[in-house]
């Protein structure tokens, strides 16, 4: 019985050691897959700049070794930095892709909306008053826009007074008048004749009216005065 215990514990040493060994020969053989895939770089990195340096020398380019050194090692420092700016790239790659569409539609919402402006001559309006401006500078002077510039407040209220609907009316119907008037056709009235005009109701009316005018606009302009 003590003898198979024996036995037994032996052969359960001999597969640990059996472990051991297989382990041991894995990292073996991962060392030297290592050191030959380590000298198989080192042959391409010396080739590679060997090739570089002949390529500098016939260029007649002179490199410092220091400053190379001193090149790669700025460059394993901030490795992660640069993986960083790559996550960052691709960000922002993501962002565009994602992005574009949208972009491209608003693009052409607004290409739409400007053919719609210049289809109704919002354009073409905007060039008249442009054209409208430069005659408006090239016949006035800078003294003149500044008294017009002092004096806004008063064309302001004159504007709104003239655009007050009793009064537009009246200017539209002298309008009307004026262009329906014949002159060609224009009788001759001598003092006599239009003395008995006057005498007439709505002459009579009409002459109240205008001396009425007259009259607030004198003592208007006495007032400021």
């Amino acid at each position: 019985m003590e003898e198979n215990n024996i036995q037994l514990q032996i052969d359960r040493m001999n597969q640990k050691l059996d472990l051991i060994l297989e382990e041991t020969a894995m990292q073996k053989q991962n060392r030297d897959t290592v050191t030959d895939l380590v000298d198989d770089l080192s042959l391409v990195s010396r080739d590679a700049f060997k090739s570089m340096v002949d390529g500098l020398d016939d260029a007649g380019i002179e490199v410092d070794g220091e400053e190379f050194n001193h090149l790669i090692l700025n460059f394993i420092r901030n490795i992660d930095n640069i993986n960083m700016l790559f996550h960052t790239m691709e960000s922002i790659t993501d962002l565009l892709k994602d992005v574009s569409p949208v972009i491209k539609q608003i693009g052409t919402d607004a290409t739409g909306k400007f053919n719609e402006f210049d289809e109704k001559g919002y354009f073409e309006v905007l060039n008249q008053i442009s054209m409208a401006m430069e005659n408006i500078m090239a016949r006035y002077s800078k003294n003149d826009l500044q008294h017009l510039s002092d004096n806004i407040t008063t064309v302001m209220d004159t504007m709104l007074a003239i655009t007050d609907p009793a009064i537009m009316k009246k200017v539209s119907l002298l309008a009307g008048t004026f262009r329906e008037l014949d002159q060609s056709s224009v009788p001759e009235y001598s003092i006599w004749k239009a003395m008995r005009e006057m005498n007439k109701p709505d002459m009579k009316k009409s002459l109240g009216y205008i001396m009425t005018f007259l009259k607030m606009l004198n003592e208007d302009k006495m007032e400021k005065g």
